[in-house]
């Protein structure tokens, strides 16, 4: 009878007074600043863009005098051979960076893996260049690119060989750009491949042995196929960092020479700051950010729990 009587008396409590809302509500309270930067400062600015592309505004006027021009914008994009060119450049330089970074940093992270003494040291050392911010590496290597009295060139110079226009040449530009990026981040390639190939036991290695496996056959067998999720979180960072390349760019070349290092987020600030087409650069904005979401997809799908079995 008491519970039965208890149950009425607890459902008609105002709903601010029950437990259970105090409860949902202390959770909401604590995610509320996140919840509202996130409005603020992600969320707001992606919906003003999607909007913002429908329209063409120089900046100075009022937004309210922002002129409608539809799908102008959109259409506009695969018939601007500046930005086509601009995307060719951000693709060929995503390969570059991914590509030689994790195979240069896996290949690191096996070498000093086995390394017992002076492991810290060796991987502080290494570790070092990404902590250096972007743009002071960016200008001590195109100090070191100078074409007469670069480092680079003096040390070719020293050995005989002729010098390089490493920034000035359009076929060699993008590629040096590559270089000093990839050199900057190497290390940190590194930490987060020893990090995954510390969690793999020692345990498969031993029975591979056992079993008359090369060491080609462990790694192929064993160390790639479990480093799986380091390597998607390694691609998938590096990717999307790797089509946002601005800093570098903007430093080192402005998009020259020749538009050979003309990126699309160089292209976008160059459009919105330079040509007052805001609403042209944010559809040039958007669609890299289709673009990013696609290839991550694409490669969450492609790397989920068995999805590259058949390859190993």
């Amino acid at each position: 009878m008491a519970i039965a009587t208890a149950l009425p008396r607890t459902m008609s409590r105002p709903f601010w007074q029950r437990a259970g809302f105090r409860r949902g509500l202390t959770g909401w309270l604590f995610a509320a600043p996140i919840l509202i930067y996130f409005t603020i400062f992600v969320f707001g600015p992606i919906l003003a863009s999607l909007v913002m592309m429908f329209f063409e505004w120089n900046g100075f006027g009022p937004i309210t005098g922002a002129k409608w021009v539809g799908l102008q914008n959109v259409t506009e994009l695969f018939r601007d051979e500046k930005f086509l060119g601009s995307f060719r450049n951000t693709f060929l330089y995503a390969v570059v960076v991914v590509v030689s970074g994790v195979v240069f940093g896996l290949l690191l992270a096996l070498v000093l893996n086995g390394v017992n003494r002076f492991i810290g040291l060796v991987r502080a050392t290494y570790y070092l260049p990404v902590m250096l911010p972007i743009t002071a590496m960016s200008l001590l290597w195109g100090l070191m690119y100078q074409q007469r009295y670069g480092l680079f060139n003096q040390l070719l110079s020293a050995v005989d060989l002729p010098p390089v226009a490493w920034l000035i040449n359009p076929n060699v530009a993008l590629l040096s750009i590559c270089l000093m990026v990839v050199w900057k981040g190497l290390g940190w390639y590194m930490v987060i491949f020893m990090a995954g190939l510390k969690a793999i036991p020692e345990d498969f290695y031993e029975a591979a042995r056992v079993d008359g496996a090369t060491g080609w056959q462990q790694f192929w067998n064993i160390t790639l196929p479990l480093l799986r999720p380091t390597l998607l979180f390694v691609l998938v960072v590096t990717i999307i960092g790797s089509l946002q390349v601005f800093s570098p760019i903007f430093i080192m070349t402005q998009g020259g020479p020749a538009n050979a290092t003309n990126v699309v987020v160089y292209w976008v600030y160059i459009t919105a700051f330079q040509f007052l087409r805001f609403g042209y650069a944010t559809a040039m904005a958007m669609f890299l950010f289709v673009v990013i979401m696609v290839i991550t997809a694409i490669q969450l799908r492609l790397f989920r729990e068995g999805g590259l079995t058949s390859y190993y």
